[in-house]
């Protein structure tokens, strides 16, 4: 997600991207797909919470810089599933019991974000005011339904490709609809999977042929429809706007999300695109 970071970061947020241990390419491990699961959430607060300590250190680089109170998560994929339940939403009783790979984790310490239970109210964090998920995975796999769903409470903007083959675009559908408490915007990608809107092109490092495997990282970053720059372009656009409206309070980026206007585009450029809405309590 480096052009998105970038681009937000050039116009005044305070950016944090996160190696998540046992979540980079080369920390895979056994159990990581599980310790992904438990931690993501987690480690996001727990990065938020070190930047704001650091706003106060009059020796750090961030000294001054971090208005903490005003946060947003931004998360692709498993990122994505972090995002929600960041925003709120809890994991089924089902997930917690799973025994299915790669949904198991051990001692169900997936507990610890169990719809309904203490622990997982006391992850929520007032300073998390909205999230943007991307193809997010989870609610293909059973870990969210349409009762956890209901835990969202910030707004949240979602980004989707129609054929995604990973997280299932069907299943970001009934996430997007699921989160019956808040507002919330679905931005498609017609014919995109699911890369659609996050990555940047392939970096040198994943083009290179794993002579175990025969084949390369690249299609973790290519679309077979979409071009790399053109879903960035758009991801900026609207993350922006959304930011703007939810960070900075300014109501005057709601036209961005009108779905006749396409304020921003050019004329007949907006090919390919949907977007849609629905309020809190709908």
């Amino acid at each position: 997600l480096s052009p998105l970071a970038e681009n937000i970061a050039s116009k005044g947020y305070v950016v944090a991207s996160i190696d998540h241990t046992d979540s980079t390419y080369d920390a895979l491990v056994a159990l990581s797909f599980a310790s992904t699961l438990v931690n993501r959430p987690l480690d996001q607060l727990f990065v938020l919470s070190a930047m704001a300590g650091l706003a106060k250190n009059a020796t750090s680089f961030l000294f001054g810089l971090v208005d903490a109170d005003r946060s947003a998560v931004v998360g692709y994929s498993m990122g994505g599933y972090g995002a929600l339940i960041t925003a709120g939403a809890g994991v089924s009783q089902k997930a917690v019991d799973s025994v299915a790979a790669p949904v198991v984790v051990p001692h169900q310490q997936l507990a610890v974000h169990l719809d309904g239970s203490a622990a997982h109210a006391a992850v929520f964090d007032k300073r998390i005011k909205t999230i943007v998920a991307i193809a997010p995975w989870g609610h293909n796999r059973g870990i969210f339904d349409a009762q956890t769903l209901k835990g969202i409470k910030v707004p949240t903007l979602l980004f989707a490709g129609s054929v995604d083959d990973v997280s299932g675009y069907d299943n970001i559908r009934a996430t997007w609809q699921g989160a019956t408490s808040v507002d919330r915007t679905l931005l498609t990608f017609e014919n995109a999977n699911h890369n659609a809107a996050a990555p940047m092109p392939p970096p040198l490092e994943a083009q290179v042929v794993d002579p175990k495997t025969g084949a390369t990282m690249a299609n973790h970053y290519i679309d077979a429809v979409w071009d790399n720059v053109r879903m960035n372009n758009v991801s900026q656009h609207y993350v922006t706007a959304w930011l703007g409206k939810y960070l900075k309070s300014d109501d005057g980026m709601d036209a961005y999300f009108d779905p006749v206007a396409w304020k921003g585009f050019p004329p007949r450029t907006a090919k390919g695109l949907k977007i849609e809405r629905l309020s809190a309590g709908r």
